[in-house]
């Protein structure tokens, strides 16, 4: 078989959804770094390979191929010298075969979320949108992701497909897209998601920047709070930041650019502890961008936060009606999705009671338009002015 078919995939459901599905597929694993831990800050990361619908066969016949095996895993591999020349291989074939990589990294972990259950949820949530916001046919629609352990996470992957349905539902992630857990056993492409994690998570952990220098220049890096804190930024086909709103929403602070009150996330709240470098930067850039309200009503809908969601809308109702420039009627849209999917009937008639005041205010304000001028026909066959 051709395409994403061939030796090493053992998964009937999976072999599936390749079969229905017409674009690139996502490859996703997770790396972290546990609370309380030899005092060290922690941070949740997820990883998503994407791999091109014609070539999904080839790279899994090289993974394979490389270290001589149907079974892999880089930490693994990393014990020894022969496997670090392994990780070296791999990791430069990667880097010229696959289409490109997404990264999402959250580093303000929560007190109150010491499972980093949260985390993961805003980083998967960041993730889908990221990687399923293209259009066409090199859009990604399927995503796969490795199944987490069970005598760990017994109700991990049903946690997973909760929070990608919910952003499904809410359009928050165009709604045909597909989602699939299953083990890199049986599927070997998943190798690729485990060696970009792995790499990334040695430059944020100990500053060891020589394992993910090779990946750079195909790979994105997204704060779950928006800004992308990639080093490199020079494949002209990785996907763009998309415009959304203006950052209102302060990282360290609880207060947004206005001061009104919005999502508490106070450096108390937050675990603190020795950090590399390069974690440190990360954190430095995500609290000079601070949140849009696009990037809030994701994570509302992705760790199920009314509260969140309500903010979100508060501030975005603040924003137009002291600046009505700022209006974004895929915002107002995507308020209203998300209120349905997430809010009680009645929460959700309220938000889109103030967003329905607001759409008749402008209108109000506008007025009506310039009468338009009477068509008059152009001697050319087919063309009105």
């Amino acid at each position: 078989m051709s395409g994403m078919h061939g030796f090493g995939l053992t998964d009937p459901v999976l072999s599936t959804l390749y079969t229905r599905t017409k674009g690139p597929v996502a490859f996703i694993d997770e790396s972290y770094r546990e609370p309380l831990r030899n005092n060290e800050r922690p941070f949740y990361m997820m990883s998503a390979v994407i791999v091109g619908r014609n070539q999904g066969s080839l790279i899994r016949d090289v993974l394979m191929d490389i270290p001589g095996s149907r079974y892999w895993h880089t930490t693994e591999a990393y014990r020894t010298e022969p496997g670090k020349r392994v990780i070296a291989e791999m990791i430069d074939y990667l880097a010229e075969a696959v289409d490109y990589n997404i990264i999402t990294v959250q580093s303000e972990v929560r007190r109150e979320d010491p499972g980093m259950h949260q985390a993961r949820d805003e980083c998967l949530g960041a993730l889908a949108k990221e990687v399923t916001r293209g259009s066409g046919s090199n859009a990604v629609r399927l995503m796969v992701l490795e199944s987490r352990n069970i005598n760990y996470y017994p109700h991990g992957d049903r946690d997973d497909n909760r929070v990608l349905t919910r952003l499904s539902e809410s359009n928050a992630i165009d709604p045909s897209t597909r989602f699939h857990h299953t083990s890199p056993g049986k599927e070997p492409l998943l190798w690729a998601a485990d060696l970009s994690v792995w790499a990334f998570r040695r430059q944020v952990a100990v500053g060891d920047n020589d394992w993910f220098a090779p990946l750079e220049d195909i790979s994105t890096v997204l704060h779950v709070d928006g800004p992308d804190v990639s080093v490199k930024r020079s494949n002209p086909h990785l996907p763009q930041p998309s415009p959304g709103v203006q950052p209102v929403i302060g990282h360290v602070s609880d207060r947004n650019r206005g001061g009104e009150p919005v999502v508490a996330s106070r450096p108390s709240l937050v675990f603190a502890g020795a950090e590399s470098e390069q974690l440190a930067r990360i954190r430095a850039i995500a609290a000079r961008a601070g949140r849009t309200v696009e990037q809030e009503i994701v994570h509302a809908v992705g760790t199920d936060d009314p509260k969140r969601l309500i903010a979100a809308a508060n501030v975005y109702l603040r924003q137009v009606a002291n600046d009505p420039a700022r209006v974004r009627p895929k915002i107002e849209e995507s308020l209203t999705r998300s209120a349905e999917t997430i809010l009680p009937e009645t929460g959700a008639d309220r938000v889109k009671a103030a967003l329905e005041a607001l759409r008749q205010r402008r209108a109000a304000d506008t007025g009506p338009g310039p009468e338009a001028p009477e068509k008059t026909k152009d001697r050319r066959q087919g063309y009105q002015r």
